[in-house]
């Protein structure tokens, strides 16, 4: 796996098969899925996770499964239809459906919190039930992005630090403001998506254009 001192990369919002090849060829391990219950780009359907599921296990790369917008039992019955170890839940549901989650599937799970949903009381009582936090710069509604900058959401993304959890930071980050980012709030991972995307697929030259910027090694 790739880090920046203790910086993490994971390509998020992955749509096919060729794209997981070339993050393996670069070393980096995480990816993430979104659930076309979702609102926002590059959703797919349970069928098109499982098949890139499978390959994600094959070439030896952590999956991570982004879905809400469902009922607590639904999204107990994909996760275990899909069979993937390490879910991202939205951060919309009380602290007893995150319990039945637990209790009904064996996963790892982190929680995807962006400006309009931040609740540091509610973080206080989850905070020994997930593995981290994903925060989103950007808020997706059902017929828009809403696209927050790094300077407003500076002191919610500080708050997360009191839980003492890995924290990710993601949304609208690229070439230009990865570092700014890194420079600023020092994630402990970063997590890009249409950043490294050409024709929504992932393009190699990105990859390689973001991994030199923050200091990595080049593999070839």
């Amino acid at each position: 796996m790739f880090s920046y001192g203790n910086i993490q990369l994971k390509v998020c919002g992955i749509t096919d098969i060729r794209s997981l090849e070339l993050i393996q060829k670069y070393s980096v391990s995480r990816v993430g899925f979104v659930s076309d219950h979702l609102h926002g780009p590059n959703t797919l359907s349970v069928h098109e996770i499982i098949k890139l599921k499978n390959k994600s296990y094959e070439l030896k790369l952590n999956p991570i499964l982004l879905i809400g917008n469902l009922e607590i039992t639904e999204i107990i019955k994909v996760i275990n239809k899909i069979g993937i170890k390490e879910v991202c839940l939205a951060n919309q549901y009380t602290y007893e459906e995150i319990q039945q989650l637990i209790n009904s599937t064996d996963i790892k799970m982190s929680i995807s919190v962006s400006y309009n949903n931040h609740d540091c009381d509610f973080f206080q009582k989850i905070k020994n039930m997930i593995s981290s936090f994903y925060y989103d710069l950007n808020i997706y509604h059902e017929d828009k992005i809403e696209k927050k900058e790094l300077s407003e959401c500076i002191t919610q993304i500080n708050e997360l630090r009191q839980f003492s959890k890995p924290l990710y930071l993601g949304g609208g980050i690229n070439i230009e403001n990865i570092k700014e980012a890194v420079r600023t709030l020092s994630p402990f991972g970063i997590d890009i998506s249409s950043g490294l995307k050409k024709s929504n697929t992932l393009d190699e030259e990105k990859l390689k254009k973001i991994l030199d910027s923050l200091g990595f090694d080049e593999i070839v």
